[in-house]
């Protein structure tokens, strides 16, 4: 006999989600990837995959740069087992929202493509400004470095607990790591990360969140305000964010690990400033 299946629950999007969604509209829709993809992480800490997965396949169809949450979403599937069924969720929908698009049925405004940008601050920005760097075969030292990078994330967040507030720290951390070693972006791809980073500024409000939405937003102003040179030297606030962000991620996770660290992490900070 068969049982009918489960209702497929989504959960509303987070707050920072409901913000951006109603400006989707803008640039002919310029930020509803980064929009959907943070409500695919809020059903990712709320444990409603197959809304994750809903999500997720809407953004990457609508743009190819939600793929740079691609490990973060394989480790939520690895990491909690989830079942097989649900996996073909995300590729109709992002094949449905590919046909939508190609039959000029967008659900948003038709307006003027926004500006363009020759690079995102990534490494390979910085690597290009190298003299040297033309005798290197670059594109096979992209694809090494960015699968690399790939699964190393994934075998590491697949056995991360679940938690809302390590979900969000890891999609950050994914969100700024992977558009670091891809080649061919423009800035547009670190959106998410922006938004990400301004969630967690504005829910913990303490000085390191702020120092990471600070150069996550000074590396996007810098790469936006001229060519390679620009976003050269947007990267180095890239870098600096990234690196801030896995240390707090480690650090989180130590103190998961250990009942004493994680009291010590929590209590406040009574230094003088």
């Amino acid at each position: 006999m068969l049982r009918p299946a489960p209702p497929l629950r989504i959960p509303p999007p987070s707050a920072a989600a409901w913000l951006l969604l109603p400006l989707s509209v803008v640039a002919n829709g310029a930020v509803f990837w980064p929009a959907a993809c943070l409500v695919a992480i809020t059903a990712a800490g709320a444990r409603h995959y197959g809304a994750m997965l809903v999500w997720y396949g809407l953004a990457v169809g609508f743009d190819h740069n939600a793929l740079v949450l691609a490990p973060f979403v394989a480790a939520v599937l690895i990491g909690a087992r989830v079942r097989w069924r649900l996996l073909p969720l995300a590729p109709v929908f992002a094949l449905a929202m590919l046909l939508a698009r190609a039959h000029a049925a967008p659900p948003f405004l038709a307006l003027p493509q926004p500006i363009t940008f020759p690079a995102a601050p990534s490494l390979w920005t910085i690597l290009q400004m190298l003299p040297w760097i033309g005798t290197l075969p670059l594109g096979g030292l992209a694809l090494t470095s960015a699968f690399g990078t790939a699964v190393a994330y994934g075998a590491w967040a697949s056995t991360q607990p679940l938690r809302p507030p390590e979900v969000r720290e890891r999609a950050l951390l994914c969100a700024l790591a992977i558009p670091m070693v891809l080649p061919g972006l423009d800035p547009s791809a670190f959106l998410l990360a922006g938004g990400l980073a301004l969630h967690a500024a504005l829910l913990e409000r303490s000085a390191p969140r702020r120092r990471i939405a600070a150069l996550v937003g000074i590396g996007m102003l810098v790469a936006c305000s001229g060519g390679v040179g620009a976003a050269a030297f947007g990267a180095i606030a890239m870098i600096g964010a990234t690196l801030l962000q896995a240390r707090a991620v480690l650090k989180r996770g130590a103190a998961n690990d250990n009942p004493a660290m994680a009291w010590a992490a929590a209590r406040p900070c009574r230094c003088r400033a």
